[in-house]
């Protein structure tokens, strides 16, 4: 009996009570969004409902509930319940809506913060009612989920799993369950010995120990708009928002070769067209641009852990330092600013500064509860879910493309989430409004995409 409760019940880590904290007392600060903008017939709800179960049976964390850990205050655990139900809402809006009306619905229910008892993941259906006999109108399907169970690549191939379901297709998958998913400091633990450890942490806290001591007081950032509520209350008063803008086909097929050719990642060249971008923007040109990248950790876990376990596997590499007045303003020049921040971060991952981060991760998130410091305040940062697998055709349903959302309303660093599906290459900007102008983002996304196209044309 005690072993059998044991395999329902799954305690949270260090990191993800620190994130799921952070959610619930910044107004769902973190929580993780994807948009599936789809083509085809109309979606019941109870068609949707079935899919959602399939998921359910095969991902633990999807059919379990939110439970206070009794032995110490402000921690967690999940424990499965066949009962359990995942809201799933079905918003009717209009046609010619589609394209704009889920930022709507975003904003008004970003700030939704989880609640101990309930699963940790909702669904939003969106169509036009009267499109029921219409087998081509476009129709959304949303996901939202508590960071602390997610990450950008697990999110997206829930998502796939959800098509896969919705359309019939390859239901043996979901026969199976998947085992409670390995916590992020687990893995690392089993990944690197004990000794190995203490020496890259003991070496990752000295060089961020160096940086607060020299450059990180000369740090500049986009200046934040004439408010009139203090910055550490942001989330009270701020919405999340994004703008995103995609290469065509042969543009992104370009920009690959490109950056093969030049002998740096898609990371590095769409870093240093944000840093060109970031250093007309910012507010001291004779400070420092400080640029941080997230990095996927499942890939470096011995052994590798699969795209598709849904849980929260990431880690960050060193912060990029560059001064403003040195940023090149021509093509050729930011191709070796790109080479430059590759050998960084090539330095950072081979000194195993993900892992280290990753380690620290729930102490990190511990200190977002706590009063703001603007001297620890970065310029900008990139997370790249890199190529996702998605299929253009899901039985009878076409997928136009994926929006990523993010609950920004806390994050004083503008973020860029970058992606590929089919061949296609996305760039968002998002930040929180009105703290950053909206204005700002969207220049941000323009610049970064017209230097882009520069590096990739010349």
């Amino acid at each position: 009996m005690a072993n059998a409760m044991i395999a329902k019940q799954r305690a949270f880590s260090s990191a993800e009570n620190a994130v799921l904290n952070v959610s619930r007392k910044f107004c769902g600060f973190f929580r993780v969004g994807e948009i599936l903008h789809l083509r085809g017939p109309f979606i019941s709800l109870d068609a949707l409902r079935t899919a959602v179960g399939c998921l359910q049976r095969r991902h633990p964390f999807l059919r379990s509930r939110l439970k206070n850990n009794p032995g110490s205050s402000n921690t967690y655990f999940m424990e499965e319940d066949s009962t359990l139900r995942l809201k799933i809402c079905e918003i009717p809006r209009k046609r010619d809506q589609h394209l704009q009306f889920w930022k709507q619905e975003w904003r008004e229910r970003e700030k939704d913060i989880p609640i101990v008892g309930e699963g940790l993941a909702e669904f939003w259906l969106l169509q036009d009612p009267d499109d029921r006999e219409d087998d081509q109108a476009p129709r959304e399907i949303i996901i939202i989920c508590e960071h602390c169970i997610c990450d950008g690549l697990s999110i997206s191939a829930i998502a796939h799993e959800l098509l896969l379901a919705l359309s019939e297709e390859n239901g043996s998958m979901f026969k199976k369950s998947f085992d409670w998913p390995m916590s992020m400091e687990t893995a690392i633990e089993s990944t690197v010995s004990r000794l190995k450890r203490i020496t890259i942490l003991s070496k990752f806290l000295a060089a961020v120990t160096y940086q607060q001591m020299t450059v990180m007081r000369k740090l500049t950032r986009i200046p934040y708009e004439n408010i009139n509520f203090e910055v550490r209350n942001a989330h009270e008063h701020c919405h999340s928002e994004a703008f995103y803008d995609s290469l065509t086909k042969a543009e992104s097929r370009t920009l690959f070769d490109k950056c093969h050719r030049q002998g740096v990642t898609v990371t590095s060249a769409i870093s240093a067209a944000i840093l060109r971008a970031m250093s007309t923007i910012v507010n001291d040109k004779n400070g420092y641009l400080a640029h941080f990248t997230t990095a996927d950790l499942r890939r470096r876990y011995v052994p590798p852990m699969a795209n598709n376990i849904l849980s929260y596997q990431m880690g960050v590499t060193d912060t990029f330092y560059f001064p403003v007045n040195e940023i090149p303003t021509n093509s050729t020049e930011i191709w070796n600013l790109a080479r430059i921040y590759g050998q960084h971060i090539k330095h950072s991952i081979d000194a195993a500064d993900a892992f280290a981060s990753g380690m620290i991760t729930g102490k990190v998130y511990e200190k977002e509860e706590g009063p703001l410091n603007p001297t620890g305040v970065l310029t900008c940062g990139i997370s790249n879910w890199g190529r996702l697998t998605f299929h253009e055709q899901y039985g009878r349903w076409k997928l136009e493309g994926i929006t990523p959302a993010g609950n920004l309303v806390r994050s004083f660093t503008p973020l860029a989430i970058v992606f590929t599906i089919n061949d296609v290459l996305t760039i968002g900007q998002g930040g929180p409004v009105p703290l950053f102008s909206s204005n700002i983002l969207q220049q941000l996304q323009n610049d970064t995409m017209q230097h882009l196209r520069e590096m990739i044309n010349n």
